[in-house]
């Protein structure tokens, strides 16, 4: 949902300094299809207004700096770091870690844990598109409480494979 509704959203506020100016009212009509919108939309305003007074209007391009911002934990940071700077990290939220554990790669529930031992398995170059991948995998084939093992490409490698 996200990925349909930021075409619009950056076509009205193109950079930090409109979207700081934005009414978050507008912000979240423009995003009411994104769960938790409220909360969301005034996120995106208040972020906005700290990356323009903060980061004199440029997107900070360290981990440390951008989850300072309202809204941005360590998912989205890795998120932006990987796409918009190209440094690598691994973006866990939950699917990456219910995913991970089901295919054995960590034993932990820490998020941080999590990717550090992601991190540990996998070359650096493909830490961006690691996580990614996994929350596409969890989302459409390794559900939280119907996953189809059946169609699972990963099945015959998968120590929770007998879950469907």
């Amino acid at each position: 949902m996200v990925n349909r509704v930021t075409p619009g959203l950056f076509a009205a506020y193109p950079d930090p300094a409109s979207m700081a100016a934005a009414d978050p009212a507008d912000v979240q009509r423009l995003i009411q299809s994104v769960g938790l919108a409220p909360t969301k939309s005034r996120n995106l305003v208040a972020m906005a207004q700290d990356v323009v007074a903060r980061f004199d209007g440029e997107v900070p391009g360290r981990l440390e700096d951008l989850v300072t911002l309202a809204g941005v934990g360590r998912k989205t940071a890795n998120v932006v770091l990987g796409l918009w700077f190209g440094v690598p990290g691994i973006a866990v939220d939950t699917h990456v870690l219910r995913v991970a554990r089901r295919l054995g790669l960590t034993e932990s529930d820490d998020p941080v844990r999590v990717e550090r031992d992601l991190m540990g398995l996998l070359p650096r170059r493909l830490w961006a598109q690691t996580g990614l991948r996994i929350i596409f995998h969890g989302r459409a084939v390794c559900g939280a409480r119907r996953p189809r093992c059946g169609a699972c490409p990963l099945s015959g490698f998968c120590p929770s494979a007998d879950l469907a």
